[in-house]
């Protein structure tokens, strides 16, 4: 059977220090500044053109909302089960939230047996997240906002943030650099030594400078804005001490503090 499934989610780094007057919108600059890889870099690995990501039209131009942020992972995960995984595909992300099939405007597609799937959501360096329920998917679309605050669909406490969003907004929490299932700045298994690490070993950093800004598509990269930077101007490193210290779960307000993610897994 086929299955179609509209799925709305919000990338807190991408949604930081927005463009004036799109306040609702995330920042495209890997696009705009054509760092995005025309490979996915999940498992699938499926590869597109790079036309796809403009679909959107350029700025002031086209419909700018429809322009294509980076690429997530979607699962459906049994109903039964939500740490068993039927399915999985690389899909692309709008500037809006939406999450599209690789043609960059479609909705996603699945050729699944069952009708009722939990549906979950991955980034490269957010944690990731699940509904709270099964949804009932089938041969009509079906809409799901993960970044509806007022009606919230996500499994897990404090499994995604409002830090930094617009008004009755939820977000994937950034910051997660080294890929596990945590974010934490300092303590037993930091995400910012590897933001340091990357630029200290960046091939221009000649003078081995922490405010050297490397230019790339990098996990490190949790604004999403092209550049990976330790300390200086436009730094990646303060969103996770941030993130941290504005967890509703940090009493003492730790450094240390460490954000699980509230995706389960067997």
């Amino acid at each position: 059977m086929k299955a179609d499934l509209s799925a709305k989610i919000v990338l807190q780094g991408a949604a930081l220090n927005p463009n004036t007057g799109e306040e609702n919108l995330m920042r495209d600059d890997l696009r705009a500044s054509g760092l995005l890889p025309t490979t996915s870099p999940f498992a699938d690995a499926i590869s597109i053109t790079s036309d796809v990501f403009n679909l959107g039209g350029i700025s002031g131009i086209g419909t700018t909302e429809n322009n294509i942020v980076d690429w997530v992972w979607v699962e459906l995960r049994d109903a039964n089960d939500n740490t068993s995984v039927i399915t999985g595909k690389s899909a692309l992300l709008q500037r809006d939230g939406d999450i599209v099939d690789v043609d960059g405007l479609s909705s996603l597609a699945f050729e699944v047996t069952g009708t009722n799937y939990y549906v979950a959501v991955k980034h490269r360096n957010h944690l990731g997240i699940i509904t709270s329920t099964p949804i009932a998917l089938s041969r009509i679309t079906t809409n799901l906002n993960f970044s509806d605050a007022s009606n919230p669909v996500t499994f897990g406490m404090n499994a995604q943030t409002n830090s930094g969003m617009p008004s009755n907004t939820l977000a994937m929490w950034a910051g997660n650099v080294n890929g596990d299932s945590t974010l934490q700045y300092t303590g037993a298994n930091p995400d910012s030594p590897n933001i340091l690490s990357l630029v200290l070993n960046a091939a221009g950093n000649f003078l081995n400078l922490s405010t050297y800004s490397f230019n790339g598509y990098h996990s490190s990269d949790i604004n999403m804005d092209g550049n990976t930077q330790y300390t200086g101007t436009e730094p990646d490193t303060p969103i996770i001490l941030q993130n941290a210290l504005n967890h509703s779960g940090n009493f003492l307000n730790l450094s240390t503090f460490s954000i699980e993610e509230q995706l389960p897994e067997n």
